[in-house]
C-alpha cells in the first residue's frame, strides 16, 4: 500500500493555457504583496507546499497551499483551531508552524521552512539506519513528540514521511495537520479514521479516542521500520489491512531481524503492543528507554576494549590519531595518519593499506609505511591481503614462507625478506570489506593476540575514515550537480520563447511536463499568414553543459528557421553543436517538410496513424528528411526523447500509443484542450517520464 505524501514534480500545461487550480505557481510569484514563491518542495492531502521568501522578514518559509475543494467553512474553523494548536508546540525537533493566511483569494499555511531529507528518503537510500545514527534520531523525535504532549496536542499523523533531517543529522517533526488538543476530542463525526493505516494504532481502527498511547504505538512503527526496513502491517488492501492490525498479533522484531541486541528489540516489541496498557506510556519513557539502551551498549563496549591497560593505551591513540583527521579530507593523508599509528604501536617493520578498487575484484595497494616499493595489485584470494579481503578474518602468520597463502614474488622484486604477518580487514558499519590493513615483520618476535585485536579496531577506523572522506567527496559532487541544476533551471526560459506568438492559419500550442529529473529544450516558433516553421533542440549531458551547447544551437537554428527548408536548419545546427538532437518542420500551405537528426523525424498523423510521405528522402547520412501534403485536420508532433520513456508503474508505454491518445483527443477540439487531457490521463495513471521532463510541440493548419 502507497503511503508517500509525495509525488513526482511536475507542471501541468506549458505556457498555451492559463493557471488552474492544481497547477504549481511559477517561480517568482508573488503571493499578498510579501510571499515570493522560489520552488515546489512537494504535495501533500492537502495540496502543493513550496519554498517561498517573506519579504517582509526576508526570511525563508514553506507554504503550503490549501486546495479549495479541502476548505469549506467547518473545515477552515477545524484548521484554524489546528494551526493555534500546533503554534503552542516550541521545541527544537518539531517544525514551527506560523499562520493561516489567505493570499490573493486563496488559503495558505505558513511554516519553517526545513532544508535537509525526510527519514522516508533516509530509509529509501539505507534500508536500515545503523543503530548509533537510528537511535539518536529516534531519541530526539520522542523528546519533539512528548514536548508537544506535555502542552495536550496529540500529532496523529506521525510517519517517517512528516520527519526531517537536517544534514547535521537534528529530526523534526513535522505536519501536526490532523492534530487534536486531548481535551477537546469529540469525534470525528463520520466513520473516517484520520492519518495512515499502517502506522495507525488498533484501538483508533476500532473508532476509539486517540491518546498518548496511540501516538508512542505509531513512533513504535516508525522505529520498527527504521530498525527492520519494514511496517509491522502492510497490505494492498485497506479493509484488509486495518483487519490485520486490529486482530493479528504484531510480528516479533526478532524474526526480522535477529542480530539486534535483545534490549532494542524488546523497545521495539514494547512500543507497538495491540494492548495500549502494554506500550511505553508516553513518548519520554520510550526516550528513556532509548537513552538506557546506548548506555548500555556504551558499557559494554568499555569493557570490551578495556582487557588490559596498554589496549586501552593504544586505542586511545588510534582516537587521537582520528581526531587531527578533521584538518583534510584529503584520503591520502587520512590513511598516513592510521598506518603510521598501527606501525608504531605495534612495532612492526612495515606496513600497508590496501584497498578495494570500486566494481573490480581486485586490491591495490595505496600507502606504504617503513620502506618504499612499488604499488601492488592484488586479485581477491591470492596472498594474505587478498585472503582477508575474501574471508573478513584477521590472519597472524608466524612464519611467512611456510604458509601456503603467503604470495613471495613481492618479496622477490623488492628484495625485502617478510618473516611474520598480521593482516585484518576494513569493514565499515554496513559490513562490506573496503579494504585491508597488513603490517610486516614484529621486531624480535611475532603478532600476539593483543596486537590482532588491535589491527582489528584500526581496521575499524581506516574504514570509517576513507567512508567519511568518499562520502564528504559525494556530497561535494552532489552540491556542485545540484547548482548546476538550480542555475540551468534559472535559465531556462532563456531557451523558450517569452510568449507563444500568433501563427495566423494555424493551431498550435506546446505541452511541457516538469519532472524531478530537469531535462533542458530549446524550441522556436516563426510564422506568418500561411506558413508555420517548428525547430525543436535537446542536447545530452548536465544540465550545465545541456545550457550551453542549447545557446549555441538555439542561436545557429533560429537565425535560419524562417527563410530556409528544415534540412537546412539542422545543419547549421549540427555544425554549431554536434551533439544536439534537433528537429525541424516547416509548413506552407499544404505541403510539410520535416527533416532531424539525432532522433526520429517529427509525426504527421492521419486520424490515430502516421501519415505516409509524399516524398521521403536522406539528404545525408546524418540528416534524415521527409515531405507530406497535408490534408485538413492532420496534426503535427515534435516531441523530446521523454515521450519514448513515458511508464506506467514499471511498463513503458509505446510512443504510439501516447500519440494516439494525443490525436483522439484533438478530433474536433482545440489542441490546447486535447493537450491538457493527454496530461490529465497521464496524471490518473499515475504515468512518470523515465528519463526526466517531457515537452511536445503539437500544431495543424486551421
Amino acid at each position: 500500500m502507497s503511503r508517500e505524501s509525495e509525488r513526482p514534480t511536475r507542471e501541468a500545461l506549458g505556457k498555451a493555457t492559463g493557471q488552474s487550480a492544481d497547477k504549481p505557481l511559477r517561480r517568482g510569484t508573488l503571493l499578498g504583496g510579501r510571499y515570493r514563491i522560489d520552488a515546489v518542495l512537494g504535495y501533500g492531502g492537502m495540496g502543493v507546499v513550496y519554498r517561498a521568501r517573506d519579504l517582509k522578514l526576508d526570511l525563508d518559509i514553506a507554504l503550503k497551499r490549501i486546495r479549495p475543494d479541502r476548505m469549506s467553512p467547518e473545515r477552515r474553523e477545524t484548521l484554524r483551531r489546528e494551526i493555534i494548536l500546533s503554534r503552542k508546540v516550541t521545541h527544537e525537533n518539531v517544525c514551527r508552524i506560523y499562520d493561516l493566511v489567505e493570499l490573493d483569494g486563496e488559503e495558505f499555511v505558513s511554516m519553517e521552512f526545513l532544508p535537509g531529507k525526510t527519514l522516508k528518503e533516509i530509509e529509501n537510500q539505507e534500508k536500515t539506519l545503523p543503530l548509533g545514527r537510528g537511535l539518536a534520531i529516534a531519541k530526539k523525535i520522542c523528546r519533539g513528540l512528548a514536548a508537544a504532549h506535555r502542552i495536550g496536542v496529540l500529532h496523529r499523523d506521525l510517519k517517517p514521511e512528516n520527519v526531517i533531517v537536517s544534514d547535521d543529522g537534528t529530526p523534526r517533526l513535522m505536519d501536526f495537520g490532523i492534530a487534536i488538543e486531548t481535551a477537546l476530542y469529540r469525534g470525528e463525526g463520520d466513520d473516517t479514521v484520520p492519518g495512515t493505516p499502517q502506522f495507525l494504532a488498533p484501538e483508533l481502527l476500532r473508532s476509539e479516542a486517540p491518546t498518548i498511547r496511540s501516538d508512542v504505538y505509531a513512533m513504535g512503527v516508525v522505529l520498527f521500520e527504521m530498525f527492520t526496513g519494514q511496517v509491522p502491517f502492510d497490505d494492498a488492501d485497506t479493509v484488509r489491512l486495518v483487519r490485520r492490525i486490529t486482530s493479528e498479533d504484531a510480528p516479533r522484531a526478532a524474526t526480522l531481524r535477529p542480530d539486534l541486541p535483545p534490549t532494542l528489540l524488546d523497545i521495539l516489541d514494547r512500543a507497538i503492543a495491540k494492548d495500549p496498557e502494554s506500550r511505553f506510556p508516553d513518548a519520554d519513557s520510550l526516550a528513556d528507554a532509548i537513552s538506557a539502551f546506548e548506555g548500555e551498549v556504551l558499557e559494554r563496549m568499555l569493557a570490551e576494549v578495556s582487557v588490559t591497560r596498554s589496549k586501552m593505551v593504544k586505542l586511545m591513540v588510534i582516537l587521537e590519531a582520528n581526531k587531527s583527521l578533521a584538518a583534510t579530507f584529503d584520503s591520502t593523508e587520512t590513511l598516513k595518519i592510521i598506518l603510521k599509528t598501527a606501525t608504531s604501536e605495534t612495532d612492526a617493520e612495515r606496513g600497508t593499506i590496501f584497498l578495494k578498487e570500486p566494481g573490480k575484484d581486485e586490491l591495490v595497494s595505496q600507502i606504504l609505511e617503513g620502506g618504499s616499493v612499488a604499488p601492488i595489485r592484488l586479485p581477491i584470494g591470492r596472498g594474505i591481503a587478498g585472503t582477508v579481503a575474501r574471508t573478513g578474518e584477521t590472519i597472524n602468520i608466524p612464519d611467512a614462507y611456510n604458509d601456503p597463502r603467503f604470495d613471495a614474488r613481492t618479496d622477490a622484486s623488492s628484495g625485502y625478506q617478510t618473516r611474520t604477518i598480521l593482516a585484518a580487514p576494513m569493514r565499515t558499519p554496513r559490513g562490506d570489506i573496503a579494504g585491508v590493513v597488513e603490517l610486516l615483520n614484529k621486531r624480535r618476535r611475532a603478532f600476539t593476540k593483543e596486537d590482532e585485536e588491535f589491527l582489528a579496531e584500526v581496521g575499524t577506523h581506516a574504514a570509517l575514515a576513507v567512508e567519511s572522506v568518499r562520502q564528504h567527496e559525494a556530497a561535494v559532487a552532489r552540491a556542485r550537480q545540484q547548482g548546476e541544476t538550480e542555475a540551468a533551471r534559472a535559465a531556462r526560459d532563456l531557451l523558450e520563447p517569452a510568449s507563444w506568438p500568433p501563427t495566423p492559419g494555424f493551431e498550435c500550442a506546446p505541452l511541457t511536463w516538469r519532472s524531478e529529473t530537469l531535462r533542458l529544450f530549446s524550441y522556436a516558433v516563426e510564422a506568418a499568414p500561411g506558413r508555420l516553421a517548428l525547430l525543436l533542440l535537446e542536447c545530452p549531458g548536465s544540465p550545465a553543459t545541456a545550457l550551453a551547447s542549447l545557446i549555441r544551437a538555439g542561436e545557429a537554428g533560429r537565425s535560419a528557421l524562417a527563410e530556409s527548408v528544415p534540412g537546412e536548419v539542422i545543419a547549421r545546427v549540427r555544425a554549431a553543436e554536434p551533439s544536439c538532437a534537433a528537429a525541424a518542420a516547416r509548413w506552407e500551405g499544404s505541403r510539410l517538410r520535416l527533416a532531424s537528426a539525432g532522433r526520429p523525424l517529427p509525426v504527421l498523423l492521419r486520424g490515430e496513424s502516421p501519415a505516409p510521405a509524399a516524398a521521403p528522402a536522406a539528404e545525408d547520412t546524418q540528416i534524415s528528411s521527409a515531405t507530406f501534403e497535408t490534408a485538413a485536420q492532420d496534426l503535427l508532433v515534435l516531441a523530446s526523447g521523454g515521450l519514448a520513456g513515458i511508464r506506467l508503474e514499471k511498463r513503458e508505454i509505446p510512443t504510439e500509443d501516447s500519440l494516439g491518445a494525443l490525436a483522439r483527443a484533438a478530433r474536433g477540439r482545440p489542441i490546447a484542450s486535447a493537450l491538457a487531457d493527454l496530461l490529465a490521463g497521464w496524471e490518473r495513471a499515475a504515468f512518470s517520464p523515465a528519463s526526466g521532463d517531457v515537452l511536445l510541440l503539437a500544431a495543424r493548419r486551421a
